[in-house]
């Protein structure tokens, strides 16, 4: 347990450190935080730092798209279900990848609020998650 810890700790103290900065032009700010969410699990679980100092590599997400289309209605002729289509891109100084998923959600009564949308969103990110770890293991 203690030579684990001891590796643990000199991967940690030598590991490159990223910088990660979220552009989100649509007014959803729980989009920006999950991003960020995300993408910090992602940096730490790859092996890396976090942090923003001048020897740091930048990683710029940049939400491309966020649309939100009808599919069900109800007797009243209210929206109950939407699809959620989601596209996020990754660039760093070298390259530039993007991640586009899609969910349906519903929103049964208006008493939910944005609730079902950021479980939507959640369940997105949950999914892109693995290519976007295996990308950052790749390109750091």
């Amino acid at each position: 347990m203690r030579k684990f810890l001891l590796l643990w700790l000199v991967s940690i103290a030598f590991s490159s450190e990223v910088c990660i900065k979220v552009e989100n032009p649509y007014p959803e700010p729980y989009l920006g935080i999950a991003i960020r969410k995300t993408l910090e699990r992602a940096v730490l679980e790859s092996g890396k730092s976090l942090g923003c100092s001048q020897s740091a590599k930048e990683l710029r997400a940049y939400v491309k798209e966020l649309k939100e289309e009808p599919i069900a209605y109800t007797p009243q002729q209210r929206v109950s279900a939407y699809n959620l289509r989601l596209s996020i891109s990754l660039k760093t100084d070298s390259e530039e990848r993007t991640y586009t998923q899609g969910v349906s959600y519903s929103q049964p009564t208006g008493a939910l609020g944005n609730l079902p949308r950021r479980q939507a969103i959640d369940t997105i990110l949950s999914i892109i998650y693995l290519d976007m770890l295996q990308d950052l293991k790749r390109r750091f």
